[in-house]
C-alpha cells in the first residue's frame, strides 16, 4: 500500500512540472525559385541554413493573425527574456508560430492543452536578420 502512495505522490508533483511544449527547429532547408525569369539576369541559390529567428504566440490559429504581445519583458543579467501569460479561459487554443531567416516560410503548431506560459530569451548583442537571436523558449 506504501508503495502506492509513494507513486501517486510522485505523480502529482511531476504533473505540476512544466508542460512538453514544441520547441522551434533551430534551422529549416527550403526551395526557393523564381515563379519568372528575370531577362537579362540569372538566378543563384544560396546553400546557407534559414536558422530559427523569430516566435511569435496566437490566440486561435496564426492564419487569423491575433497575435499576442508578451505580458512582461525584463533584463536578466545580459539578455531580454519576454514572457507570455495565457489564461486558459478562452475556448480558442494557443498556437506558437516560429520564423526563420531568409525565408518566407514559418512553423506553426497548437500549444498543449494547459500550457499557461512560454518565455522566450534573447540575446541583444547577437542579430540574425536584424532580430536578437533567441537563445531560449520555455513554455509551463
Amino acid at each position: 500500500m506504501s508503495r502506492i502512495l509513494v507513486a501517486a505522490g510522485l505523480f502529482v508533483v511531476l504533473a505540476g512540472e512544466a508542460v512538453a511544449a514544441p520547441q522551434c527547429p533551430s534551422e529549416v532547408d527550403t526551395q526557393q525559385q523564381l515563379t519568372a525569369a528575370v531577362p537579362g539576369w540569372r538566378d543563384l541559390r544560396s546553400k546557407t541554413p534559414h536558422r530559427f529567428s523569430q516566435v511569435t504566440f496566437y490566440d486561435g490559429q496564426p492564419a487569423e493573425q491575433v497575435s499576442l504581445a508578451p505580458d512582461a519583458t525584463r533584463k536578466v543579467r545580459d539578455r531580454e527574456v519576454s514572457t507570455w501569460q495565457f489564461a486558459n479561459t478562452s475556448e480558442r487554443r494557443v498556437w506558437i508560430e516560429c520564423g526563420y531567416a531568409g525565408t518566407s516560410i514559418s512553423l506553426a503548431q497548437e500549444l498543449p492543452a494547459g500550457t499557461k506560459s512560454c518565455s522566450v530569451s534573447y540575446n541583444p548583442k547577437v542579430r540574425l536578420s536584424g532580430l536578437p537571436r533567441i537563445e531560449q523558449l520555455e513554455c509551463k
